[in-house]
């Protein structure tokens, strides 16, 4: 059937109209006719494209030859500037939708995009190795491995598609998959390399801070627009020499080493031990004395806090849950800090705290994955 692209909705899915209801179609641009199949699946029918009538006009040839089969991207056939555009409106769609936030004094509170290199910024991959010993990633929804082009995934970096292609030919891989990381000098670090002993850690700089990350745990992913994150974050949290600040999922430090220098005390919590234990060596790795970490889920480990007057949240893809938000709430902390990776978890978590009397005051968008459907939000959420 011929539909036409409205715009892009959040999982990255075009939306199209159909008589009977919507359908969601992978890899459009809004402005393309397209003659799709659907599928119906509940309430949302699932399409796809069996041919492209008409073009949009931000639509551009991908530069990837597997573009479309595998999934790690999603918007590699759109002019970038109209992706930063695409993004940020999914993100006021979600808050205007989820969280009902429609309109402040100044407008919508996204006060700023904060843009990426388009290719080449990715520091860590889990590479996959089918039964036949091909090496690449999963196709979109399924198991099966889209082998990765001759010159490598263009969205990492260099030096891990290097090391990669250095030895796909020399290694035999049994079927499962490796991972490959690279620090901010470019140094490689892997795990599951045949005949190479695993690393245990990778080390990198940060705004000037040394940290030492298990080779598993978690680390932002885009080494060139870390550091522009966390200062936003600081910029946001508005530090000051009194402040006492509890940073929930803290990971490895990241952010409250970064920004010990200007508060009293920060209080990390963290469920995984490797990355407390990598926390606790890199407060002493860098001489930083007002930061203690401590392992436990962020509500239990929040409950025992009294004089936090700052928070600052960067929990996983899923948010915060109920129980978390009444702990934090019950802090009654003038300024919360809160980093996500997905806009609708965020924007559903943005609706408890307004009815709490918080405040949305402002939001980044920072685009921490050029070419995918994800991104990074920062907001300032103030006590009204």
């Amino acid at each position: 059937m011929e539909v036409e692209i409205e715009k892009i909705v959040h999982g990255g899915y075009g939306f199209a109209r159909l008589a009977q209801g919507i359908c969601l179609v992978p890899f459009a641009v809004p402005g393309d006719i397209l003659d799709i199949e659907c599928s119906p699946e509940d309430e949302v029918a699932f399409g796809w494209i069996k041919k492209i009538i008409r073009p949009s006009l931000y639509r551009k040839p991908s530069l990837c030859p597997v573009f479309g089969l595998c999934g790690g991207c999603d918007f590699d056939n759109m002019d970038y500037e109209y992706e930063l555009n695409v993004k940020k409106n999914i993100l006021i769609e979600d808050l205007t939708r989820l969280a009902e936030v429609t309109r402040v004094p100044d407008g919508m509170p996204v006060e700023r995009v904060i843009y990426s290199m388009e290719y080449g910024y990715r520091n860590r991959a889990g590479f996959k190795v089918d039964s036949k010993g091909n090496i690449g990633f999963f196709r979109k929804k399924s198991h099966e491995v889209v082998p990765l082009p001759d010159n490598g995934c263009k969205l990492l970096q260099g030096e891990i598609n290097g090391y990669v292609s250095e030895i796909r030919n020399k290694k035999k891989f049994k079927e499962g998959g490796f991972r490959i990381r690279a620090d901010t000098k470019g140094n490689i670090y892997r795990k599951g390399v045949p005949d190479i002993e695993d690393d245990k850690f990778c080390y990198c700089y940060i705004k000037g801070i040394k940290f030492r990350i298990n080779i598993d745990d978690f680390f932002q992913v885009n080494n060139f627009l870390t550091g522009k994150w966390v200062s936003q974050i600081e910029l946001y949290l508005q530090p000051e020499k009194n402040d006492v600040i509890a940073d929930l999922f803290c990971g490895s430090g990241l952010i409250a080493l970064n920004l010990a220098k200007n508060v009293k005390s920060i209080i990390g919590i963290e469920l995984n031990k490797n990355a407390v234990r990598s926390a606790c060596y890199n407060a002493d790795w860098n001489n930083i004395q007002n930061v203690s970490f401590v392992r436990g889920k962020a509500e239990q480990g929040i409950s025992s806090i009294s004089n936090v007057n700052k928070i600052i949240l960067d929990p996983p893809r899923f948010g915060l849950q109920k129980s978390l938000i009444t702990a934090i709430v019950k802090l009654s902390a003038r300024v919360i800090v809160y980093a996500s990776c997905d806009t609708a978890t965020f924007s559903r978590d943005v609706k408890e705290f307004i009815k709490t009397g918080y405040l949305l005051e402002k939001i980044t968008l920072v685009d921490m994955f050029p070419r995918t459907k994800h991104s990074e939000v920062v907001a300032r959420i103030v006590k009204s």
